[in-house]
């Protein structure tokens, strides 16, 4: 068999320049891939009914699934109003 005809591994298969280039030059897109999937997770080990008890009402078999849905868009909007609240904050005192 003459080295022309003989197939080479891809630069992939052996380890080469191309193993990882995603990962490096997206460092943050790999980390919100993870956490979404961790969130998918924690959200699917949690979908049996239960109650809750908010001030004078009961709210009886609500699924997990919805109650942490709820939490997390919750969250995610103070998150969000926080950080522009913040964010003007400090743009406003850099103006005086």
């Amino acid at each position: 068999m003459d080295d022309k005809n003989a197939k080479k591994p891809s630069l992939v298969a052996r380890g080469g320049r191309k193993t990882g280039h995603w990962l490096m030059t997206h460092p943050m897109g790999a980390l919100q891939i993870l956490l979404v999937v961790m969130a998918i997770i924690v959200v699917f080990q949690n979908l049996e009914p239960t109650s809750i008890d908010i001030l004078f009402w009961t709210l009886v078999d609500i699924p997990k699934l919805v109650l942490l849905m709820a939490s997390m868009l919750f969250g995610a909007l103070v998150w969000e109003t926080l950080r522009r609240v913040l964010r003007r904050h400090s743009t406003a005192k850099q103006e005086h």
